[in-house]
């Protein structure tokens, strides 16, 4: 063969060589996964019932404060209080006291119902627990041990 030819066949083997091989991919290392999942109190429900009475709860205790009607000073107990308070209120004399006396027995309604609402929002977030998953990622370690090595996975 001359020159030439050997020159030309070369060539084409490798260009050909290196045409049909795909890009070389690293291998990833290979990491052990643990999934738990547990219940946890749901926090978002817990919080926004904790608001909820609160709110209703700091109202009924400044209505307590300042009312000269002793019925309202069973505003001080939570939740049983604007009950309490609606069934221990007199009746009232005069157009213009009924007016105001009706919107006070609404307000009460309202407020025992938000105290309500918002015991039960915490109670459910005890009761109605959060699903949590965590994946954890680890990796293996070899480690020289005595006269031999060891691996143990690392999270």
């Amino acid at each position: 063969m001359n020159k030439l030819a050997l020159f030309t066949s070369a060539a084409v083997l490798a260009v050909a060589t290196t045409a049909s091989t795909g890009a070389a991919l690293a291998q990833e290392p290979q990491r052990d996964t643990v999934t738990i999942t547990d219940s946890v109190p749901n926090r978002g429900l817990i919080w926004s019932g904790v608001a909820v009475l609160g709110t209703t709860y700091g109202v009924s205790t400044v209505v307590a404060t300042f009312s000269d009607k002793p019925a309202d000073l069973a505003l001080w107990v939570p939740v049983a209080g604007p009950w309490i308070d609606l069934g221990a209120r007199g009746g009232c004399e005069g157009e213009r006291r009924c007016d105001a006396e009706a919107t006070n027995k609404v307000l009460l309604v309202a407020d025992g119902l938000g105290q309500a609402i918002g015991a039960l929002q915490i109670l459910g977030g005890f009761l109605f627990p959060a699903q949590r998953t965590v994946t954890q990622v680890g990796s293996v370690q070899i480690l020289p041990m005595g006269k031999g090595l060891a691996a143990r996975t690392v999270f």
